[in-house]
């Protein structure tokens, strides 16, 4: 999509579903100041963002003779029909910092898994950063090629985040973003060999199973 394209929109309320049949789609679009514009889009470009968007994909965004960047920030799906029912945008401000949320991508082998000897739990997928648009990246690189033994982590404190791009608070450091943990063995129940009689049989009730009154008579003779 080279650029999307909003009109504003009037239609509130419940009377937004008569714009679907015009094959509209309701959305809004906030701004740093705390305003908000009521707009739509066509069906086709809300399920095209739907479809191809991430949290730091930039759209090149028109309304009327204005034009400027936005983010998609949240669609509210139908969950029956699965029909997008509304979309929120979040107009950038270009000139100060503002909060992203920035997704890791995983690269690199880990020798651990390679080898049998550990499995990669994928702890954290992304992270809030707050830089200027110019700094934004659209991922985070975590090489895992050094998590050769059970037990090693990468934390967000060990990886180098982009220049521009800082943390929103210190808690996140801490964070583990990938972790190796051992391999769960799961055991088999052993059948018992050909004639080895199996415990419950013979006669001795199995824990639970109702036993016959006269066996229980038989039983005090």
């Amino acid at each position: 999509m080279e650029k999307l394209n909003l009109q504003k929109r009037d239609v509130l309320g419940k009377k937004v579903r008569h714009l679907r049949k015009q094959g509209l789609t309701p959305s809004v679009v906030y701004n740093s100041k705390g305003e908000c514009t009521n707009t739509s889009m066509s069906n086709s470009d809300a399920d095209w963002l739907y479809r191809n968007t991430t949290s730091t994909t930039i759209l090149d965004t028109q309304l009327d003779k204005d034009t400027f960047k936005t983010l998609v920030k949240e669609f509210d799906i139908n969950p029956v029909t699965e029909q997008i029912n509304h979309v929120s945008l979040f107009q950038i401000d270009e000139s100060a910092p503002m909060v992203f949320t920035v997704p890791f991508n995983i690269v690199g082998v880990s020798p651990a898994v390679k080898n049998n000897l550990g499995v990669l739990v994928n702890v954290l997928d992304s992270i809030d950063v707050r830089c200027k648009l110019s700094d934004l990246k659209p991922y985070i690189e975590i090489d895992i090629s050094k998590l050769d033994t059970v037990g090693q982590t990468i934390n967000v404190d060990d990886i180098k985040l982009p220049e521009g791009m800082s943390l929103i608070n210190d808690d996140q450091a801490k964070a583990t973003i990938v972790t190796i943990t051992e391999v769960q063995i799961i055991e088999e129940p052993v059948a018992p060999a050909e004639g080895e009689v199996a415990e419950g049989e013979e006669g001795e009730p199995v824990e639970g199973e109702e036993v016959p009154a006269e066996t229980v008579e038989q039983a005090k003779e």
